[in-house]
């Protein structure tokens, strides 16, 4: 009896820990959908170049409030624009970013404008990084705040 006992503990537990490492593995594979409402060229260009961006933009974003906040910092495709693009003299291509990260679900902490140069390699470069402004953080994420942003 306790044999059995012993055997059928073993399986809930080996259940368990399938079921956490089956959550785990798809949280990390869970890929965010591009807008099906974008439908002009130059709407689908953006999204693109934001996809493209997204990684690095997440990595600065993240190495940036880590100094200010203890809890998750989010960033969205959907919350990047592109300020603005060009050419520069030695044929590299600039583009600015504006990003909105979030804390918690939805909830905008400021807004950064971060500058890349691209050569035709397609070798990233972070030129800037501007922390443009802050928003105030809902009262239940206060307490992961470690000290406010400065502009």
């Amino acid at each position: 009896m306790k044999r059995r006992k012993l055997w059928i503990d073993g399986l809930i537990i080996a259940a368990v820990f399938l079921l956490f490492g089956i959550c785990k593995n798809n949280k990390e594979q869970y890929v965010e959908a591009f807008d099906v409402n974008a439908v002009t060229e130059e709407e689908i260009t953006d999204e693109l170049i934001i996809a493209l961006f997204v990684e690095e933009i997440t990595n600065e974003v993240l190495e940036y409030y880590s100094a200010y906040y203890l809890g998750a910092i989010e960033v969205y495709n959907y919350e990047i624009d592109i300020v603005n693009i060009g050419k520069e003299d030695a044929g590299a291509i600039t583009i600015k970013f504006g990003v909105t990260p979030q804390i918690g679900a939805h909830n905008p902490i400021g807004y950064d404008e971060l500058s890349y140069s691209v050569d035709a390699r397609g070798t990233k470069t972070l030129i800037t990084y501007e922390h443009m402004k802050n928003y105030e953080v809902p009262k239940k994420f206060q307490a992961l705040q470690i000290a406010h942003c400065h502009i």
